[in-house]
């Protein structure tokens, strides 16, 4: 019996998914350092992207963000919208233009991260009058930034893995 190795590795990443969606949502499961926590989920969606051809990223990226709209507001919207367009973008940019190496990917990664979590700032935070919001940018974006692009980094190297391992021989 011949297993197929696509179907393996997109459950493989659907199980990712699941493990790092309950480790973000859940209270007190993970350590905030600086005072937030990585967004375990845009990195993940990152790191499948940078493993994988336009279409599958793009579904993995919104069902990443949509997973995150669930645990941040309760409805599907923003993340699944900026996520699923970091995913298409950054696959496209390395299908196209760009070689896939793990220095593309970092700066993909962090220009990823610094506009879903820039324009979630602007959008809702900085537009909704939130008081005292530069210090709040100050004090707990920055790091949260880094610590998505610093929690990619082992996610890159699972992913490559699972893609290299289960992807087909070429004949």
């Amino acid at each position: 019996m011949r297993i197929n190795r696509v179907f393996v590795r997109y459950l493989a990443y659907s199980l990712e998914i699941i493990l790092l969606w309950v480790l973000q949502s859940s209270p007190k499961l993970f350590p905030e350092l600086w005072g937030t926590k990585p967004f375990f989920l845009l990195a993940l969606a990152m790191s499948i992207a940078a493993c994988e051809d336009v279409i599958p990223s793009l579904i993995f990226g919104a069902v990443c963000g949509a997973l995150a709209d669930l645990s941040a507001s309760g409805g599907v919207g923003f993340f699944a919208a900026a996520f699923a367009l970091a995913c298409f973008g950054a696959a496209s940019l390395t299908s196209t233009y760009l070689n896939r190496n793990f220095f593309t990917f970092i700066v993909l990664t962090v220009a990823a991260s610094v506009a879903v979590t820039g324009l979630y700032f602007l959008l809702f935070r900085l537009a909704a009058g939130v008081p005292d919001s530069g210090a709040l940018f100050l004090t707990r974006y920055p790091a949260r930034m880094g610590l998505t692009a610093a929690a990619a980094v082992p996610l890159y190297f699972l992913n490559r893995f699972l893609s290299k391992s289960l992807t087909a021989a070429q004949r």
